[in-house]
């Protein structure tokens, strides 16, 4: 064989062989075309379909354990594959063991991969309230509203300690008894449309207030209340430390600050403790409420400063457009309340938690005797 003929032959197997893996190349293509088709574009049919068991939207009432009624899932062919869903719910408003300690309204997202498909499907989950029945035995049962103030170290107490001083071990001792009591928080809008007759809340309602917003409140309260998962309200003079407090904790999760005046929390007039709120006029009033609110941005409740008032001044936190205000006379909320002269139970330092249990389940102030142990 001369070498021309070597030549050739090498040129005709290499043609051949480049036939050949054009050939294999052309039949992968194929095939993975037709995996693809079946497994991955093959339309509706081919996706996985998710089911929701129940109600497209679950109303939980305040106080309920949570139970998700769950979904099923079958992928093209009729299989079950419910085991591979995803579930994604928002668990903030929930404790440990599913009980609802807080309005909500969110979805439950159910997530299922299957053959490069990706499905979802939502439900709605939403607070729901009982309608009052007056012949309940624990209707108009009341809500305690409780007001505290500072907050201490209890490995530094100050030099002042008075009744209004609370340690943080004391503070911890009361969240503790609320959350395995399975207390529920309701919030302002709650609370006015319970005492609007509207709605009806659990037995076991509470709702936790600081007054003053201090510095002490600020370094020791906030901190235990994150510590608890639980949120309460401080009403603020917006005056004396307003833009400190939005700049600090602004933020915070834990507390939600509402108005004690913007600068009415001062002396000036002659009724009650001489705060100058019963000695301005209406419009006087409504201007520093309205201040408040404004750098606040909320206005959903009020503490009178000092807790005084007349008729003026109840008028003007109307207009100024509160949901509710606070004065400092002792007892539970009840449905058919002035909403703008409600009292509240004060705890004061040194408060046991069995102390605290009786305060807000009977409403009944103490009694001398009961004070002085």
């Amino acid at each position: 064989m001369n070498h021309i003929e070597k030549r050739f032959r090498r040129k005709n197997s290499l043609i051949l062989l480049i036939i050949i893996i054009m050939i294999l190349l052309l039949l992968g293509g194929v095939l993975l075309i037709r995996y693809q088709a079946h497994h991955q574009i093959g339309g509706l049919s081919r996706k996985p379909v998710i089911s929701l068991k129940g109600d497209t939207t679950l109303r939980l009432y305040p106080g309920e354990k949570f139970s998700d009624p769950g979904v099923t899932a079958k992928d093209y062919r009729k299989k079950d594959i419910s085991s591979h869903i995803q579930t994604d719910l928002d668990q903030s408003s929930f404790r440990k063991d599913g009980t609802l300690w807080k309005s909500y309204s969110g979805t439950i997202t159910y997530t299922l991969k299957d053959y490069g498909n990706r499905v979802k499907k939502t439900r709605k989950v939403r607070t729901a309230y009982r309608k009052p029945d007056q012949s309940s035995p624990s209707y108009g049962h009341g809500i305690a509203v409780c007001m505290f103030h500072n907050i201490y170290d209890a490995n530094n107490p100050p030099e002042d300690l008075n009744p209004n001083y609370m340690s943080t071990e004391e503070l911890s001792a009361i969240l503790q008894y609320l959350i395995d009591a399975d207390y529920y928080f309701p919030s302002w809008q709650e609370l006015r449309d319970y005492i609007d007759g509207k709605i009806d809340l659990p037995v076991k309602s509470v709702v936790l207030t600081f007054d003053d917003c201090t510095k002490d409140f600020q370094k020791y309260g906030i901190p235990v209340l994150e510590k608890y998962d639980i949120t309460a309200t401080s009403f603020v003079i917006c005056a004396k430390n307003g833009k400190d407090v939005l700049q600090k904790y602004g933020d915070a999760k834990h507390i939600n600050f509402q108005s004690h005046s913007y600068n009415m929390h001062r002396p000036g007039g002659t009724i009650g403790h001489g705060g100058v709120f019963t000695a301005l006029s209406q419009e006087e009033d409504v201007a520093d409420l309205k201040k408040s609110i404004d750098m606040l941005g909320s206005g959903e409740a009020f503490a009178y400063p000092f807790g005084d008032y007349t008729d003026t001044c109840e008028a003007a936190v109307k207009e100024a457009g509160f949901l509710c205000a606070f004065t400092t006379e002792y007892g539970k909320v009840h449905p058919g309340d002035d909403p703008y002269l409600l009292p509240r139970i004060r705890v004061n330092g040194g408060c046991t938690p069995e102390e605290f249990a009786r305060d807000i389940s009977d409403g009944q102030e103490p009694t001398e005797q009961q004070t002085e142990q």
